[in-house]
């Protein structure tokens, strides 16, 4: 099934609505039939070949994973969204999904080198906080130091 962009856009908007109305099941097969069809494209090396949306499916997924308390398979789904290419800023929230993910596998300083990297692309755990003031928050939730 060959989907137009128009169509994945609009089926990512439905599912991240369902998402957030709290029908993790019918995110979830939403967010998996786009990924399914991602795999029907391939780019040259015969792998798939990922495009913003397919990467945003992953990573929508992937907060859909954190809701089922399942945090490896959010991570897998992470890993693709992240895919090993460098993050904009506007991209730096898969970050804290990730810390999030990482946290609940008692995974507690791959967790913070993610909230660090999170704050490296520019992101602020708490409003207007300074990079400082942030680690020192998180560093007070978590009973450890900054």
């Amino acid at each position: 099934m060959n989907l137009q962009r128009q169509h994945r856009e609009t089926l990512l908007i439905l599912g991240y609505m369902y998402l957030r109305m709290g029908e993790l099941e019918r995110a979830g097969r939403l967010f998996a039939a786009l990924i399914a069809a991602s795999g029907e494209r391939t780019g040259s090396s015969g792998t798939p070949a990922l495009d913003f949306l397919d990467r945003l499916a992953h990573a929508s997924m992937a907060m859909v994973d954190l809701e089922r308390d399942d945090p490896g398979a959010a991570l897998d789904n992470l890993h693709k969204a992240m895919d090993g290419r460098v993050l904009s800023s506007r991209e730096a929230a898969l970050h804290l999904l990730r810390a999030r993910a990482l946290w609940r596998q008692d995974r507690r300083e791959e967790a913070r080198q993610a909230v660090d990297a999170f704050i490296g692309l520019g992101g602020r755990l708490d409003g207007g906080q300074s990079d400082g003031e942030a680690k020192s928050a998180l560093s007070a939730k978590s009973g450890t130091r900054a």
